[in-house]
Order: C-alpha cells, then structure tokens, then sequence
C-alpha cells in the first residue's frame, strides 16, 4: 500500500485517486487473506471427514457382529463424537469463511469497476490521463489488480 508513495507514479495520480487506490488495495489484502483462509478450513474439513471415515471402517465395523452393535458401539464411543464435533465445526467455519470471502469479493470489485467507470474524475488532468496507463500497469504487476475493463 505505501508504494504508491514510492513509486514514480505520484504525479500522474490525483488525492482522490490515491485514497481510492489504496481503498482498493487494501480491499483485495482483505480478500486474499480470507481466500486463503476459506481454502484452510475447506482443507481442515476434508481431513476431518477423510480421518473419521478411516476410523470408523477400519476400528468399528469390522468389530461389529450386526448393524444394532454397530450403531450402540459407535453412540457410545468418544472418539466419533470427537470427530464428529470437530468436522461438523470445521465445516460451520468454512461455511463462514465463505460467507465473508464472497462479501469481500463484492466488495473490492465494486470498487474496482467504480475505477474504471470513473476514470475522467480520477485522472481529471490531461497529463495525468495520457499517463494512467502507467498507473495501471503498476496496480497490476504489483498487486494482480486489473483495471483496464470490467
């Protein structure tokens, strides 16, 4: 975020620019960190389904004689309801995560079109316009951010 103080672009960017470009970086960091984080829990979920699985075909059917001992030895045994609340409180996370990643996601894009729908409030000097692109390319080497089109 300070290297749009840093970099060569300064003149060719306004206050107003400035304030919303940074608005926009700090946006897709905020995005990115609960992408990644949503893709955890998804991880950490997916584990715990895998482990449960391994653990109730390899440790408790194969002991039980017929399905009734079955269900009594898997209700009364503390391991799968450990499993069982962990995994069902991985997937309530993820579940979460998602909900914030997708508001986010919204979130920076409407800022990021407003960027490109406003481009002459933006860059309102003929010199700043013919440099923009500059601009631009800088926002998207550096921060993957494309404001180019919609």
């Amino acid at each position: 975020m300070n290297a749009l103080n840093n970099w060569k672009v300064e003149p060719y960017i306004s206050d107003i620019c400035k304030v919303v470009l940074q608005t926009l970086i700090e946006k897709k960091e905020r995005k990115d960190q609960l992408d990644k984080q949503m893709k955890w829990w998804a991880f950490y979920s997916s584990l715990m389904g895998c482990l449960s699985l391994i653990y109730l075909y390899g440790f408790k059917w194969n002991e039980a004689e017929s399905v009734r001992a079955a269900v009594a030895s898997l209700a009364g045994d503390q391991m799968v309801w450990f499993i069982f609340v962990y995994f069902l409180l991985a997937g309530v996370q993820w579940k979460r995560m998602k909900k914030k990643c997708s508001k986010a996601d919204e979130e920076f894009e409407s800022i990021r079109k407003e960027i490109v729908e406003r481009g002459d409030d933006l860059w309102p000097r003929p010199d700043m316009w013919n440099n923009r692109h500059q601009v631009m390319e800088f926002i998207k080497s550096e921060y993957n951010i494309n404001l180019y089109h919609k």
